[in-house]
């Protein structure tokens, strides 16, 4: 391949660095946090070329690389060539194709011993086979040849198997000891292969990388022996490279001349994370390049994954890729990686001296992939109900990849109060699935959740540390049905209590999400002076707005009305008329009429209940008043509860002084159905307070208040027996009394 066509996309060589070779022999220390900096701005240039994103490198050749991907059916192969892009699918079911540094890609079916020449330089030749020789079996690739070994009666034996015409010629590899154990084999250098291999025992090897003439099976030179295993290895026309371990978790890369004495340079290069694993060395020209291959799917940052180049006659450091999966080493002296840069993302990128020797990395076929976290989709709804799926809500975020870790927060626009989700992709779900989902249970710090806008902003930092972290926000809308008894526009109802010294507390009721308890979430306290009234009562909407609104009774028999805000507070008091003093029962928070509105009602000293219509204007909440009926001075106690019967209206509830509950249905007006016996037992109760729907169940709920203890009774839906009794831990005796409840 020319070096000197112009390249689709250009990377211009990095950075300077505190890195540095020296020679002689010495160790350059090289900390675990040293910082590269970015590469320069590289050119505009877009290469054309798209892979399958999960694409691995293969091989390189003269003319072009071979790729894999996985499929559902197996693993999908490519040639592509250097000069045009163009790509070939190698479609042959069930086989296997591999190759190392030339144009020649072997071919094998799964159960078969015969190996397939494909020359891809020449793709409408005929194909040739090569079949291994009794015991022996194939372990690696050398340009046109093949490596193959036996150890037979604990004699390695290895050969070089290559095509001649017609004929396959066998090259026995010589120099080699017969006791070693053969491990890695790589072609990095055309016309060489690297054999890798331990003499000794198990736990007191010596370890060597020998490099074999693949045409004479001589070997060439051998590296020094070595007690360290050697991570990898890697020869050029003038220079060794490798990397060994120094420790199991730690590593260093040493340079040399080739040829006998020559001296080698080492620089540690770190922490090894994850307990070990493989490392990849190069070179380049005058270069010598490192890097710790699949940091894009790890858990924990290094600086080892970057792939790093550094002159080998000393000098500063450059990153040329954020991380490196997959390298093949190309006949000419090049790379050629699958890997990334946060600039153009994931693809296949070729290393090469650029103009000045410098090495530089060009683009040669993306795979439609970022190498920075990103969200690929989000499903988070515009509205969200919370009066629908049990006030709960779910939002969905996906990943361009899940090795992430971060938070999603919702935040209340108007109050500025958040919930917030940590997760991590270092297992479950986010890691089988790239997803983050959010289970909301309607609820923000302490509060159940206001309705109104809201943003969410989601965080989600690389655990490996490519990238940046992801920073995203959206917004959405939270809506329920305006609450009578709720004043803080959060859809739970809200109870008013009054204390012995006349402060008035507002105290959020909430149903655990774990079980049926109905619970406080502790009272806040409104303001003092509230003892100047005999009578307070949630009226639920009456003024035109979405909050509860309030009236209070003063000595002198004058109504007012405080209208709720929706932020747990109330306007000023507004004059609603005066003479209720003629009425020693109020009660309001049911619309009986179905207009919208709540209605007031008021029993008079001669027994007789009179109904006020709610208008829905706050300068005049109540039209005036109509009669309903007489008898009514028979109860000590009257309560709105709004709809316990399933029907369209609000009804009532009223005990009499036996402490006998009775449900008075509404027929849409003024009127009521025959009264229902509900039971009696009721008397020891000093407040009957309809909250609304307390439980979240969609039904209407009674609280019963008394200094001994507390109950809610909860909706049934059944008209015959409406309520039921569950236990809470509300108000529990020994704490303080209240004299007024509504």
């Amino acid at each position: 391949m020319s070096r000197s066509r112009t390249p689709r996309r250009q990377l211009a060589a990095a950075v300077v660095t505190v890195l540095a070779i020296t020679a002689g022999g010495a160790v350059t220390a090289t900390p675990a946090t040293a910082a590269i900096q970015a590469p320069q701005a590289p050119q505009t240039a877009q290469a054309d070329v798209t892979l399958p994103k999960n694409s691995q490198v293969v091989s390189a050749g003269v003319t072009g690389y071979l790729t894999s991907s996985g499929t559902p059916t197996g693993s999908e192969y490519r040639w592509t060539n250097y000069e045009d892009g163009s790509t070939r699918v190698l479609k042959e079911p069930q086989t296997a194709y591999l190759g190392n540094g030339s144009d020649t890609v072997f071919s094998r079916k799964e159960g078969q011993s015969t190996y397939w020449v494909n020359d891809m330089a020449q793709p409408s030749s005929m194909l040739t086979g090569i079949s291994t020789p009794g015991t022996h079996y194939v372990r690696g690739v050398a340009g046109s040849s093949l490596v193959a070994s036996t150890t037979e009666n604990g004699v390695l034996d290895i050969i070089l198997l290559r095509k001649s015409g017609t004929s396959t010629d066998t090259i026995f590899v010589k120099g080699i000891p017969t006791d070693a154990r053969l491990g890695k084999v790589s072609a990095t250098h055309p016309g060489t292969v690297l054999l890798h291999y331990a003499t000794g025992p198990y736990g007191d090897s010596r370890n060597f990388v020998a490099a074999v003439d693949t045409f004479t099976g001589e070997v060439l030179e051998t590296l020094p022996a070595n007690a360290r295993p050697i991570a990898d290895a890697s020869l050029s026309a003038t220079h060794w490279s490798w990397v060994e371990y120094v420790s199991p978790d730690r590593v260093r890369l040493a340079t040399a001349p080739r040829g006998s004495g020559g001296t080698p340079t080492y620089t540690d290069l770190g922490y090894l994370p994850d307990g070990g694993g493989g490392m990849h060395t190069g070179l380049v020209g005058g270069w010598v390049t490192s890097s710790r291959p699949y940091g894009f799917t790890a858990n924990s940052p290094s600086v080892l994954y970057p792939l790093t180049a550094r002159p080998l006659a000393g000098g500063p450091a450059i990153k040329l890729l954020e991380h490196v999966t997959t390298v093949a080493d190309a006949p000419d002296g090049s790379l050629v990686v699958r890997g990334g840069t946060i600039e153009h993302g994931e693809g296949v990128y070729r290393i090469a001296p650029g103009a000045d020797g410098t090495p530089a990395a060009t683009l040669l076929a993306g795979t439609d992939a970022p190498t920075e976290v990103t969200l690929t989709g989000t499903d988070v709804p515009a509205v969200v109900d919370l009066d629908q799926n049990d006030g709960k809500a779910t939002f969905t975020w996906s990943l361009s990849r899940p090795n992430v870790s971060g938070t999603v927060t919702l935040r209340h626009t108007r109050t500025g109060k958040t919930e917030q989700f940590p997760f991590s992709g270092q297992g479950g779900t986010v890691f089988t699935t790239s997803k983050v989902t959010v289970n909301w249970s309607g609820r923000l710090v302490g509060v159940s959740a206001y309705n109104g806008a809201y943003t969410w902003e989601f965080r989600a930092k690389p655990l490996n540390g490519i990238g940046p972290e992801l920073r995203k926000t959206g917004n959405f809308t939270v809506v329920r049905k305006p609450a009578g008894h709720d004043y803080t526009d959060n859809g739970t109802p809200d109870l008013l209590l009054r204390d012995s010294a006349g402060r008035l507390w507002r105290d959020d009721l909430v149903k655990g999400d774990m079980s049926d308890y109905i619970h406080s979430l502790q009272p806040q306290l409104l303001g003092a002076g509230w003892n100047a009234y005999n009578q307070i009562e949630a009226v639920g909407n009456v003024a035109g707005a979405s909050a509860g609104d309030v009236v209070a009774r003063d000595a002198s028999g004058v109504l007012w009305a405080y209208l709720g805000k929706g932020d747990g507070t109330f306007a000023t008091r507004l004059k609603v008329s005066a003479g209720w003093n003629a009425y020693n029962k109020i009660t309001g928070g049911s619309d009986v009429t179905g207009d919208g509105w709540a209605d007031l009602f008021a029993t008079d000293t001669s027994g007789v209940l009179w109904m006020y219509k709610g208008t829905g204007s706050w300068k005049a909440p109540y039209s005036g008043r109509t009669r309903v009926g007489g008898g009514w001075g028979a109860f000590n106690q009257i309560t709105a509860v709004g709809d316990l019967t399933g029907a369209p209206h609000g009804d009532l509830v009223a005990r009499d002084t036996a402490g006998v509950l009775w449900l008075y249905p509404s027929t849409g007006g003024a009127t009521f159905a025959s009264r229902v016996r509900l039971g009696g037992g009721w008397g020891g109760f000093t407040h009957l307070v309809g909250t609304g729907d307390a439980d979240r169940d969609g039904r209407n709920d009674l609280l019963a208040y008394a200094p001994s203890g507390t109950y809610v009774y909860v909706g049934t839906g059944n008209p015959a027996a409406p309520l039921t009794r569950t236990v809470t831990d509300l108000y529990r005796p020994g704490t303080t009394p209240y004299n007024l409840i509504g």
